[in-house]
């Protein structure tokens, strides 16, 4: 596939990791521009929270990690993102948009954010 989501397959694997939507779900919904730090502590915190002081060290670490190094370059490969890697720097392209009727289906199908559970 090249830089572009129109094989379903592709959209597919992009989609199958929870962590993945949940940062596209962030991204979405800030519109935009977040630091891997932000994109990090919402994570953990819907992850482990309530609180991110609640989180352990190693957990928000993995987050990081995997957001840095696997995800959001991912993403920005297939242009759904814009990502300053030397910044840490993650903003949302118009590209993203076309991804909504997916996005969608498959959050509802997620349970919810442990934040929004437990009504924090």
């Amino acid at each position: 596939m090249e830089h572009g989501l129109t094989d379903t397959d592709a959209v597919f694997d992009l989609l199958a990791n929870r962590r993945r939507r949940r940062t596209l779900t962030v991204l979405r919904s800030d519109d935009r521009q977040l630091t891997i730090t932000d994109l990090t502590r919402e994570l953990a915190v819907e992850e482990a929270g309530p609180l991110i002081t609640d989180v352990p060290a190693e957990t928000v670490r993995e987050i990081f990690v995997s957001l840095r190094h696997v995800h959001v370059p991912k993403l920005a490969d297939l242009e759904l993102v814009e990502y300053d890697r030397n910044r840490g720097l993650v903003e949302p392209t118009d590209r993203l948009a076309g991804l909504e009727p997916y996005l969608s289906i498959v959050s509802e199908s997620d349970p919810e954010p442990r934040s929004e559970r437990d009504g924090s």
